[in-house]
């Protein structure tokens, strides 16, 4: 059987700063019902991928494609159809109750307005905090906010008027890292969720053990460069991880075969 057309296509991407490489030639291709993570230490260009990814950014060489249009130049009303951000933070202090911020993610023209409501609820229910609905968000946790920000991105795609051939993209950098494992579950099994309705999914992620029992893809990058790309099984090892994060690390598998990752720190005791 044939594999899908590939949704999103990065390809020779770089973005440069002055003097200075952020994203240094990266090729990606992710298709829709796919969950890319994308891994590597701090610095390594992963928020500034996502960013081009976005649209946010345009590359200073290299394309990113959509549906196999370009990203760069797509007018702001179709990206919003289409694409849905989450960023590490987001500051609002305006007195909005957690569904008036979810329902933000359908006021663009041309989304169906008129089941916002029903949607904000739907998606509020599918990160845990449909009973903090009509709480203030400015009272809310900050893992709270960070779920009612994936609420906002989900009711963004579940109310737009994509057209035919036209599949939605979810983008979220470091959705758990201020969440409970609780809550870390909750929020990627609805991001599957997401993938498993049509979606393509690129996360930003810094749990390994994480990344690899929720996602199809694992995009490891380090200094700007993507140094390998594959299905968990096959980056989850010594080696590819080790090099990439500078430290020593052991890769193993749980008995149903979902590879994880540990420091080693044996040396380290004896010292």
């Amino acid at each position: 059987m044939a594999s899908a057309p590939a949704a999103v296509e990065a390809m020779g991407v770089f973005f440069d700063v002055g003097a200075m490489r952020l994203v240094d030639d990266v090729h990606l291709t992710a298709r829709a019902g796919e969950v890319v993570g994308i891994l590597g230490p701090n610095g390594a260009g992963k928020s500034t991928f996502l960013k081009l990814v976005s649209g946010e950014l345009v590359p200073t060489s290299g394309r990113i494609l959509l549906d196999g249009l370009p990203i760069a130049g797509t007018e702001p009303i179709s990206l919003a159809r289409r694409r849905a951000v989450v960023p590490q933070s987001s500051q609002l202090m305006f007195p909005f109750t957690a569904i008036e911020v979810v329902m933000l993610g359908s006021s663009v023209p041309g989304f169906v307005h008129g089941g916002a409501s029903a949607e904000a609820e739907r998606v509020l229910e599918r990160v845990g905090l449909i009973e903090l609905a009509d709480r203030n968000y400015t009272d809310l946790s900050g893992g709270e906010r960070q779920r009612v920000h994936i609420a906002r991105a989900m009711c963004q795609l579940a109310t737009a008027r994509r057209l035919p051939g036209e599949t939605p993209l979810l983008l979220v950098d470091e959705p758990t890292s201020n969440l409970d494992i609780g809550h870390q579950r909750l929020v990627l099994r609805a991001i599957r969720e997401i993938a498993a309705e049509g979606a393509v999914v690129l996360a930003v992620l810094h749990d390994i053990n994480l990344a690899a029992g929720y996602c199809d893809l694992l995009a490891l990058m380090r200094n700007g460069a993507m140094i390998a790309c594959g299905p968990p099984g096959d980056i989850v090892r010594d080696d590819l991880l080790s090099q990439t994060f500078g430290c020593d690390l052991d890769a193993n598998t749980t008995p149903s075969r979902t590879p994880f990752v540990l420091p080693i720190t044996r040396d380290e005791a004896k010292d």
